[in-house]
């Protein structure tokens, strides 16, 4: 077979292939980490604008200061870290990327009824063994309805069976606490946080939230030297063109697949005509665009309809003569009963500012709101009366204020109820307009964190789209390549990449897998990775469903590696220990839900997933022609979300597990820069079972029908929220 032709290098017309323009709307943090996104992605594929209707770039990340005294955070002030649970995209795009350095802070106190609670295992001594008891009872029940891992994950299918997903936050708080002050130190714990009364918002979201304080969850921290510079550093590295002061008024899109954007450009109409369009915009300002075509109406409407659950900020920043509240309250951050449950925080502790003294009140949800419509003045009185007794003498101590207001900024059940795929989310018009995708934190956890998990997802569509367009274009210039002649013409590559060997080393490290045991190869072309394991002593198997290119296998292997689809088997469950995709891609989109489904059944401990994917330098794939056959080019995380609605989970959650296999990859020599690229791309390749197939599907199945049945009668919330209005 190595006299088999193999597929030319491409590379030479890579200057021939047009240049797609990407406008991206918005220049808040949605729109700068697309546009990052997309420079480290899709290189020269494409021409990138950021249209920004300000004149600054940041949205919601915000420094500000107090002239002579030092900064504060007027917008986004903690980011989360979740490196202790797993990979951490924004606190490694902060420190690695960006270079910035980062100071993490805790708190945890709380003011009730004018008494200050140094932590939660204190509440007895002011409010009685009851009181204690409770809360200390609801503390671990709170661990128990939502595991770190599944916390970390947050994995739809987790999500849309949990039950305290379908009541509303108020209604779970009455049900699990019966004292009274019990139930107001949980709410004033976890509200700024939420962004929302309990009542509007669910009983999963109000969880996650409460769950912030809790050890092994999540770590805060903020930029040293001021957050926004997040923005400066991003500025500095994203190869994009900046508009200023520009506003999207309509979307038109057009019969040749392109978009006709409507903009007010420096008070000037413009019209703007662009291949793809990134929405980065607050899910508010979508409901002032207009939208020029009937598909494209409803398709916004039922977009915004889903997620219209507005959560509010008030930042309240008081400068004043010297931090007098740290003789009783050392910590960085603490809470007030005031305001239904407000934070405040001690800039001081993020940043250097000499003798001064400065609290930032974050007020949440309809305290918020209210408090909007009042001067600032009326505000910073508020807020000084909301301090105990003990630090009344702010009032005397008070030099300057701040009030910076943020209204309908985040969502109060964000990535909406039943949870969708990321997929289905950033594309709203599906098949039909393709080109067109929106990025915000409302689809995914309302934070820093989720803006750059959606930037990452719709990116990557796009990044799909535009390399199948360049395929499609490739292919007219120079001439197809069947799916026989690529599998043959990059055997090779494959065998590389999934060595045996190396394959042997991870199933051991990942499951305790050894010679002896059943692999299932979907996908396995003419069966040289079921050669190369059945000679270490694995009983493999492989199947694959193209005739054309089964036939190359040698008549030796040909009993081992079958020419059917998986369903023909008719297997008994879990009948393989391991099952290894090299061929999952190659179906549609549309097959992939019951395959998978079938998949899981079959699968005693895991799945190792090498599907061609937009992961891949875009130059790789393209010298290799890996698209040719491909009927599902995506991201491994797009594979993760529909590989754990069916019941997987991540193998190598553990990081320091992970952090060997990873050794172990790049060991192999398949890593850095050939298959995988980092660590997080090996966990995104890894997938465990932990209960068993029968008991994932009927989880599956229900959550199948809380998605189907569940639709009450705004089509979109539990019941519970409904009597409750939206303010």
């Amino acid at each position: 077979m190595k006299d088999m032709p193999v597929v030319s290098d491409f590379s030479s017309v890579d200057s021939s292939f047009p240049k797609y323009k990407v406008a991206i709307i918005g220049g808040g943090p949605g729109g700068l980490f697309a546009a990052w996104h997309l420079a480290a992605k899709a290189g020269n594929a494409c021409s990138v604008t950021i249209y920004e209707a300000s004149e600054r770039l940041g949205g919601k990340i915000v420094t500000r200061e107090f002239a002579g005294a030092g900064i504060y955070e007027a917008g986004v002030a903690e980011i989360y870290d979740y490196s202790a649970l797993g990979p951490d995209p924004l606190r490694d795009l902060i420190q690695n990327e960006l270079g910035l350095e980062i100071k993490h802070i805790s708190g945890g106190a709380c003011i009730l009824d004018g008494k200050i609670i140094q932590d939660g295992d204190h509440l007895g001594e002011a409010f009685g063994e009851a009181t204690q008891e409770q809360v200390s009872a609801f503390r671990l029940k709170r661990t128990q309805m939502l595991r770190p891992q599944d916390f970390y994950s947050s994995a739809r299918n987790v999500d849309n069976r949990h039950p305290w997903a379908r009541i509303s936050g108020e209604d779970m708080i009455a049900a699990e606490i019966s004292d009274e002050m019990a139930r107001r130190y949980v709410r004033v714990m976890a509200h700024s946080d939420v962004a929302a009364p309990p009542h509007l918002t669910n009983g999963l979201t109000f969880l996650k939230n409460a769950l912030m304080d809790s050890e092994g969850y999540l770590d805060v921290f903020s930029v040293v030297g001021g957050n926004e510079q997040i923005v400066d550093r991003l500025v500095e590295q994203i190869d994009a063109d900046v508009r200023f002061n520009a506003s999207l008024n309509s979307v038109r899109p057009l019969f040749d697949g392109t978009y006709q954007l409507g903009m007010c450009i420096n008070g000037e109409c413009e019209t703007i005509v662009a291949d793809y369009v990134l929405v980065a915009l607050p899910l508010t300002a979508l409901s002032i665009i207009d939208w020029r075509s009937p598909h494209l109406q409803q398709a916004m409407a039922r977009h915004i309809n889903y997620y219209d659950r507005p959560g509010h900020y008030l930042r309240a920043t008081l400068l004043f003569q010297r931090p007098f509240w740290r003789e009783v309250l050392p910590g960085a951050w603490w809470m007030l009963d005031a305001f239904d449950g407000c934070c405040a925080y001690d800039e001081g502790a993020r940043n250097p500012i000499s003798n001064w003294g400065m609290l930032g009140f974050l007020i949440a949800g309809n305290a918020a709101l209210g408090l909007a419509n009042l001067s600032d003045f009326e505000i910073e009185k508020l807020c000084l009366d909301a301090l105990p007794p003990e630090l009344a003498i702010g009032k005397q101590l008070i030099v300057d204020s701040r009030i910076h207001r943020w209204m309908a900024s985040v969502n109060a059940i964000p990535g909406g109820y039943p949870v969708r795929s990321p997929y289905e989310n950033h594309r709203p018009t599906g098949e039909q307009l393709p080109g067109l995708l929106m990025v915000g934190d409302y689809m995914f956890d309302a934070t820093l964190n989720g803006v750059l998990d959606s930037a990452d997802a719709a990116t990557d569509i796009l990044l799909a789209e535009i390399m199948a367009k360049r395929h499609a274009y490739r292919s007219e210039r120079i001439g197809g390549t069947t799916i026989s002649q690529w599998f043959i013409g990059n055997d090779d590559e494959q065998d590389t990449i999934f060595d045996a060997s190396y394959l042997a080393e991870l199933l051991d490290l990942v499951w305790g897998v050894r010679p002896g045991s059943r692999i299932l190869n979907i996908g396995s072309g003419r069966g040289r990775i079921v050669a190369g394991l059945r000679a270490l002593g694995f009983d493999a198997i492989g199947i694959e469903p193209n005739r054309s290119v089964w036939l190359e296998t040698p008549h030796e292997l040909r009993e081992f590696n079958l020419c059917c689809a998986l369903k023909k088997l008719k297997l008994a469950a879990a009948h393989f220990d391991v099952v290894l995709d090299t061929g999952l891609c190659r179906y549609e989109r549309a097959q992939l839900s019951d395959l998978l489904k079938e998949v899981r059944r079959v699968t005693r401990y895991g799945l190792v997933l090498g599907s061609v994917t937009t992961d891949l330098p875009i130059e790789f794939v393209e010298r290799k022609n890996l698209l040719s056959g491909i009927g599902t080019f995506t991201s491994r995380w797009d594979w993760s979300d529909q590989l754990i609605a069916v019941g997987f989970g991540f193998a190598l959650a553990d990081p320091p597990r992970l952090d060997v296999a990873w050794k172990k990859t790049v060991a192999a020599g398949v890593a850095p820069g050939v298959w995988y690229d980092d660590p997080e791309s090996v966990l995104y390749s890894f997938y465990g079972t932990e209960a068993s197939a029968e008991q994932d599907l009927a989880a599956i199945a229900e959550a199948e029908l809380i998605i189907r049945d569940h639709l009450y009668a705004d089509d979109r919330i539990p019941a519970a929220l409904i009597a409750a209005p939206t303010p």
